[in-house]
């Protein structure tokens, strides 16, 4: 590439330029040789000036006939603009400027080969490397034309735009990079341009947007002709007045929620519009939950047995409602303007000491910045005067202005107050008769002695039992046996001192304690006066009920100085006196603890014996006395300790009944008995019955004995007629009824009942005639002394006949001598058991005598009525 003239006969771009600025010689016109020189060097000077002026440079390119690219001539003014002079401007391969940036090349050579095909202005933008390396944008156009030889030349020009497509460059970042959607419209409402923001939230291209009116943005609802008229002519426009709720249209046809604020703007007199948008359906949709959160909040608050508010409290101490729910009317009788109003009415409503307590918590709260726990009473208006309990907790915030806020809710807690107050008071009283329970005593008790001993004085703890009062209950009912022990308390109560401490410690049980007993005089006289003030004739219902009691006494501290050592030993002084008679006291001794003792450990070994199968089952014949022959067995129990070694069942089966170790026996025995009975059968053995014994206690509770005994015959396999129960009539008649419908249901599962220990439980015959039973047993009692003392001799001849009136079969216990057998032969009786015949016998023995076929040797009955 030169700035050199060209050969002679040919236009220079010199020329040319020269012709084009208007120097007066067109261009390819002849002149004369002396007029050129001089001409051609003023255009070149004048060309030269205005070059240097050009914020970059002038050029000529060439495209020969067969595709090559040349730059023949460039301006001067290139080196101050690219730092390259013109005589340096090189080109490669392709015919393309060095100095153009690599990425621009091939579209800058594609422009050119369009331009000169078409022969049509060629555009000319492209970036530049400066000699220092920095990058140049330049803008420009070029006019081809066709040379003589084919070929074509471009004469052109090139400007630096640098800053203002950079400015370009940072807009479009800006645009693009914006979150928000932004929309530039022309004057009809064209969209012109859109950032990528915007091609997201349409869910369009830019190219499906462009050129296209702003209105298919919108669904077709919302297409109005006035939306880019001024805000002053038209309601609909979306121009001016800041964002307006709209709703977009996606390209697949979905809408949403569009808020967009459209600005209009002038630009060199054009008017255009800029819009701004975004998807607000987020944003309404939390507007929507905060709204349904608002109403939910403002409806429990509504619905709350209490009071939603906002409490403030100023630097100056001034304290004020800013809120208050409508539960304020409910629990305080004050609308929720009155407290808002005057924030006084609520102070006024405490009573002077939680007044001066709510404000001092409050302050505490206001420095610390804790939650308040709040719990008052306060005086409702309105409400007949009735205090309610409010409870609740608020949190503090304080404000840049130092004012400190709760938030908060009191709760109506007026019932659960109440049942706290009730529920504290059962904790230490009984409900029904309204005394102090065993713990209230026990804290009384502490209390006390702590005093006794600083005065050396005495106090007695008495175990109090009502006489009797079961009795009432089954016959008069609960209803009126409760209205009679609490007469009784009342009646015991006024027996002793105001001082004194009276608890009831269960059922018809009352612990008693006298204080203040200076002497043994002292608590002599006490206790004389409790005794006999005890003893008294009460009214329930109209009727008329003789009250006493039995006691157990303890002295303190002789006979302990703890509560527990004290009730103990008074409850063992109880047992005595209760086994003594209605209206007894007994004093504790230690002879009571040792028996005491002796059970607690008899009752606790038992229980082990009953586990380890310590127990055993011995069998005493039943004879009939026509025949001689062996027709019964009576099952008693039998209980050989490791420890204690034969243990009398007198002395164990009382404490089984009490602890209730009796069903366990019972079922135990049931099951040896049912077993041994069928075994014996399966051995060829007579088939007799085998009777056993049960309690009273298991007569209340009959369902767990008929369960027994289903299950007992069930896996033995043994017929029912050979299993029988015997019942003592003591028990029997402790609740004839209920024995009688036991006895029933046994019946009518073919197991026979028989009534023992006959002649002792005092029953009548009207009851007993109810019974359906088998037998009755003489108890051996009578029949030890029959043939001496006449009154038994009475009785067993009244029993055996009653028996036979009832048709009922007699056995006779204890017989134990010939004469005993030949008198009771000689009364009619059917069977014995006793001594005579047989002792009880363990299995091995029972078995060897029923294998002998054992029979008693029975002299004729007219030969033994003759010795009679």
């Amino acid at each position: 590439m030169s700035n050199n003239r060209s050969p002679a006969g040919s236009t220079t771009a010199a020329d040319d330029v020269a012709g084009e600025v208007g120097f007066g010689v067109p261009p390819g016109v002849p002149c004369a040789p002396e007029e050129a020189l001089p001409r051609l060097a003023e255009a070149e000077a004048r060309l030269h000036g205005l070059t240097l002026g050009l914020p970059g440079f002038i050029f000529q390119r060439t495209r020969a006939a067969d595709g090559a690219i040349a730059y023949p001539w460039i301006s001067d003014s290139v080196q101050d603009l690219l730092g390259f002079p013109a005589t340096a401007m090189a080109v490669n391969a392709k015919g393309c400027l060095q100095v153009i940036h690599w990425a621009d090349r091939d579209g800058h050579l594609a422009e050119i080969l369009r331009s000169a095909k078409t022969l049509t202005s060629c555009r000319e933008e492209f970036r530049a490397i400066t000699a220092t390396g920095e990058v140049r944008w330049l803008r420009g156009a070029s006019n081809p034309r066709r040379t003589g030889d084919g070929g074509v030349t471009w004469d052109g020009a090139v400007v630096d735009v640098t800053e203002g497509r950079r400015a370009e460059l940072r807009l479009d970042m800006l645009m693009d990079h914006a979150d928000d959607s932004i929309l530039i419209l022309d004057s009809q409402g064209s969209i012109d341009t859109v950032n990528a923001a915007a091609q997201r939230l349409f869910g369009r291209t830019a190219a499906e947007m462009v050129g296209q009116p702003f209105s298919i943005l919108l669904p077709p609802e919302l297409r109005h002709a006035e939306l880019l008229d001024a805000p002053e002519t038209s309601s609909a426009t979306v121009v001016g007045g800041g964002p307006r709720e709209l709703t977009g249209l996606r390209q697949d046809g979905t809408t949403f929620d569009l808020e967009l604020s459209t600005s209009e703007v002038r630009l060199e007199g054009q008017r255009l519009f800029v819009g701004i948008g975004r998807d607000i359906t987020r944003r309404r949709r939390t507007e929507a939950a905060l709204r349904e959160t608002q109403q939910r909040l403002g409806a429990i608050a509504a619905n709350m047995p209490g009071m939603v508010f906002q409490r403030s409290l100023s630097p100056d101490g001034v304290l004020s409602f800013t809120y208050v729910s409508e539960g304020c009317r409910a629990i305080l009788g004050l609308e929720p303007e009155e407290l808002t109003r005057d924030p006084d009415l609520f102070l006024s409503l405490l009573g002077d000491d939680e007044h001066q307590a709510f404000l001092t918590a409050l302050g505490r709260s206001a420095r610390t910045m804790e939650p308040f726990d709040e719990e008052m009473s306060v005086a409702g208006t309105g409400m007949g005067g009735r205090r309610r309990w409010l409870r609740g907790q608020s949190r503090p915030t304080q404000r840049p202005d130092g004012i400190v806020v709760w938030d908060g809710v009191l709760l109506d807690v007026t019932d659960r107050k109440l049942a706290e107050q009730r529920l504290a008071f059962l904790a230490f009283h009984d409900p029904m008769t309204r005394l102090p329970n065993r713990t209230a005593f026990l804290e009384r008790f502490a209390a006390a002695a702590e005093e006794a001993r600083a005065q050396a004085g005495l106090m007695a703890v008495v175990s109090l039992g009502i006489d009797r009062l079961g009795i009432i209950n089954a016959t008069m009912g609960h209803s009126v046996g409760d209205q009679v022990l609490m007469a009784a308390a009342d009646v015991v109560r006024a027996a002793i001192g105001s001082g004194d401490v009276m608890a009831r410690a269960s059922g018809d049980r009352f612990l008693l304690l006298l204080t203040g007993l200076a002497s043994k005089r002292d608590m002599t006289e006490a206790l004389d006066r409790l005794h006999h003030g005890s003893q008294a004739t009460v009214t329930v219902d109209g009727q008329e009920f003789d009250i006493s009691a039995a006691m157990g006494v303890s002295a303190f501290p002789r006979d302990g100085e703890d509560a527990e050592t004290l009730i103990k030993n008074a409850d063992a002084a109880f047992q005595r006196a209760k086994s003594q008679g209605p209206a007894t006291l007994q004093m504790f001794n230690k002879e009571m603890s040792t028996r005491a003792a002796k059970t607690l450990s008899l009752q606790n070994r038992l229980r082990r014996a009953v586990e380890n199968a310590e127990l055993s089952a011995h069998y005493q014949p039943q004879v009939d006395l026509s025949t001689g022959a062996v027709i019964g067995m009576e099952a008693l129990v039998r209980w050989q300790s490791p420890e204690l070694g034969m243990v009398s069942p007198a002395d164990f089966i009382p404490v089984a009944e009490e602890s209730g170790l009796i069903d366990a026996v019972c079922e135990f025995m049931l099951d040896v008995c049912a077993h041994q009975n069928k075994e014996w059968q399966d051995q060829g053995l007579p088939a007799i019955p085998v009777a056993v014994n049960v309690s009273g206690r298991q007569f209340q509770y009959a369902r767990r004995l008929l369960s027994a005994c289903e299950r007992v015959l069930a896996t033995s396999g043994l017929d029912r007629r050979w299993l029988e129960l015997e019942l003592t009539e003591s028990s029997a008649m402790r609740d004839a009824d209920n024995a009688i419908a036991v006895v029933q249901q046994l019946k009518e599962m073919g197991i026979g009942c028989a009534i023992d220990d006959f002649g002792t439980g005092y029953s009548s015959l009207s009851v007993l005639k109810r019974f359906p039973i088998q037998k009755l047993k003489i108890d051996r009692s009578f029949v030890m002394d029959i043939t001496t003392d006449p009154n038994d001799a009475a009785i067993v001849d009244a029993i055996v006949a009653m028996a036979k009136a009832l048709k009922l079969k007699v056995v006779a216990e204890g017989v134990e001598n010939q004469e005993h057998l030949d008198f009771l032969r000689g009364l009619g009786a059917d069977q014995i058991q006793g001594y005579f015949f047989s002792r009880p016998l363990p299995a091995d023995g029972m078995r060897q005598l029923l294998a002998e076929g054992r029979k008693l040797d029975l002299q004729p009955l007219d030969t033994l009525m003759a010795h009679i």
